[in-house]
């Protein structure tokens, strides 16, 4: 087997997948594709690393439009983030852990995940500044994370929380649920006003 970058990828995603993130480890990996763990070191220079390619994976699993900038108004701007609020739940809500591989990529590196780029782009467009814009962008993708978390972990220490009334399934009820507070932060973050409308 010819071992690349794509293949550790893939390879990297089942583990987190299937066992978690806590046996991701190069060692883990190494094992996973019968090789020696120097052979990663090739392609991917540390765990951190791995890591921060790994969220970019799981975000290019999500259709373009998670990257796409809406119209310069309003209504087409919280349209789009809702959208892609939407998109982001479906593609973390099934893997647990997902949501804090992310997080680390946003952490470190928020000016290279596409989605937050186009956010910051769009609340530019309702007036802010260029910082207060990115800071909002990076804050509600924070949000969304946490949210993720939240519903995911919610079955395991509350189940009588997790199911709503009625036969409502479980992750139709966490996705309504997630999208009522997501509606909350996004319209909270679409407030403009002094002084945010100008760079620090």
């Amino acid at each position: 087997m010819v071992l690349s970058r794509e293949k550790i990828l893939d390879t990297a995603y089942e583990v987190l997948a299937t066992y978690g993130l806590a046996d991701l480890s190069m060692r883990r990996l190494a094992q996973e594709l019968h090789v020696a763990p120097g052979a990663l070191y090739y392609h991917v220079k540390n765990k951190q690393q791995l890591l921060i390619l790994l969220a970019d994976y799981i975000l290019a699993r999500a259709p373009k439009s998670m990257s796409e900038e809406a119209e310069a108004n309003p209504e087409a701007i919280r349209a789009s983030m809702i959208r892609r609020g939407d998109t982001l739940f479906s593609l973390l809500y099934p893997i647990r852990e997902c949501p804090e591989v992310v997080r680390l990529s946003l952490t470190l590196h928020p000016r290279e995940l596409k989605p937050v780029v186009a956010m910051a782009h769009e609340f530019q467009a309702l007036g802010l500044g260029h910082a207060e814009a990115l800071r909002r962008a990076r804050l509600l993708t924070h949000i969304a994370l946490s949210l993720v978390e939240e519903y995911q972990t919610l079955p395991l220490i509350s189940p009588q929380e997790a199911v709503a009334s009625g036969d409502v399934p479980l992750i139709e009820n966490a996705f309504n649920r997630y999208r009522q507070d997501l509606l909350s932060a996004i319209d909270s973050m679409m407030v403009v006003q002094e002084p945010y409308t100008q760079d620090a």
